[in-house]
């Protein structure tokens, strides 16, 4: 190969000059969207400038509502206006396009019915077993195979016998596989007759089982599916709007998500802000334990009180379990006397342990 010459290098400057692409940042960022289609797969940092307008609007009103505070739940709150608006512009496209198919199922049916069997027909000739049963299920497939098989009949009687593509394109239409009519030819309908006569009669009962075909069944479903189709009930949705379906289903589950993180988030702050916070400081004394009435009449002692004798003192006897004590008024103060305060100058039912204090502190006065 020749080197460029100066002439064509200048030229090829020139054009590289040209292809450069947008340089202001308006035409960057329409030529950024150029491969977009609706921008409802996933929102992203740039929404397209409808859906942007949609969720500023959507959050400036959401605000008293929700009320949120802090960056947590102001970050919970924006994903649920984004994905709520999200939703509508989905769901929008949805009833759109269900309408649009609604209207040509009023419209234009068979010939919508038409061409999608004639894109399914056109592998016919590749894979036969697989594509004429699938024909047969449907009315305007029974349709596009007798208008196959009218071409037959007008090969046959145009070249007074079978051709080679004629014969094979009855195989086809008939759903035989290519690998099962190798060695087979015209001749396998009648031997002796060379003749038209025994294609024509197998045009003649192939499409005579069709229309019947069609008159049994087929007429009659082909328009329920069309009344269906009238009422938005169609089944079988296109690739597109199953896909908006999920992007809608996405969002559903995104919108759940901010709702319950954004409530559960407030709930925590109404919480704290109603649990009293104490300042730090001592431990409040505990409350004494309140003293019992005192009695009417002060009932009568058990026995008198007995001189104590010189010498060292006695102990006296420990009282009985449950057993009534006199406590006299002039005892002097002593490390038992609190408790003998407690229980002035009358009898009381004490319990095992304040009994043995009773006793110990008799001791050591």
């Amino acid at each position: 190969m020749a080197a460029a010459t100066v002439k064509q290098q200048i030229a090829n400057r020139l054009n590289a000059l040209l292809s450069t692409g947008p340089k202001s940042n308006e035409g960057k960022d329409r030529s950024s969207q150029n491969a977009r289609t609706h921008g409802l797969s996933r929102l992203g940092t740039r929404p397209p400038a409808d859906l942007a307008a949609a969720i500023d609007e959507r959050t400036k009103l959401w605000r008293e509502d929700y009320r949120p505070l802090g960056l947590a739940q102001q970050w919970h709150f924006d994903r649920l206006c984004a994905e709520s608006v999200r939703l509508e512009f989905c769901e929008a496209r949805i009833s759109a396009a269900r309408a649009e198919r609604a209207q040509r199922a009023s419209e234009s049916w068979d010939d919508d019915q038409a061409a999608a069997i004639a894109r399914e027909a056109a592998a016919l000739s590749h894979r036969p077993e697989v594509i004429q049963p699938r024909l047969l299920q449907s009315r305007h497939g029974v349709l596009w195979l007798l208008e196959r098989w009218d071409e037959v009949l007008d090969s046959l009687n145009r070249h007074e016998g079978w051709t080679r593509d004629t014969w094979n394109l009855a195989l086809d239409l008939l759903g035989v596989s290519i690998p099962a009519r190798d060695g087979s030819g015209p001749w396998d309908l009648d031997p002796e007759d060379k003749t038209e006569a025994p294609g024509l009669d197998l045009v003649a009962r192939s499409t005579a089982a069709l229309r019947e075909r069609l008159d049994d069944s087929l007429n009659a479903r082909d328009e329920r599916a069309q009344s269906n189709a009238a009422l938005g009930l169609d089944a079988d949705d296109p690739p597109a709007l199953r896909l908006l379906e999920r992007y809608a289903a996405d969002a559903r589950r995104r919108i759940l998500h901010a709702s319950n993180e954004l409530r559960r988030l407030q709930a925590l702050d109404a919480r704290a802000s109603a649990t009293p916070q104490h300042p730090p400081g001592p431990r409040p004394e505990r409350a004494s334990r309140p003293q019992h009435p005192e009695p009417t009449a002060d009932p009568a002692p058990r026995s008198a009180s007995i001189d104590a004798p010189s010498g060292p003192p006695i102990a006296p006897p420990s009282p009985a379990r449950n057993e009534p004590v006199a406590v006299a008024s002039s005892a002097p103060e002593s490390r038992g006397g609190a408790l003998r305060n407690v229980l002035p100058n009358r009898s009381a039912t004490l319990n095992r342990r304040a009994r043995r204090a009773l006793a110990a502190a008799a001791r050591r006065s």
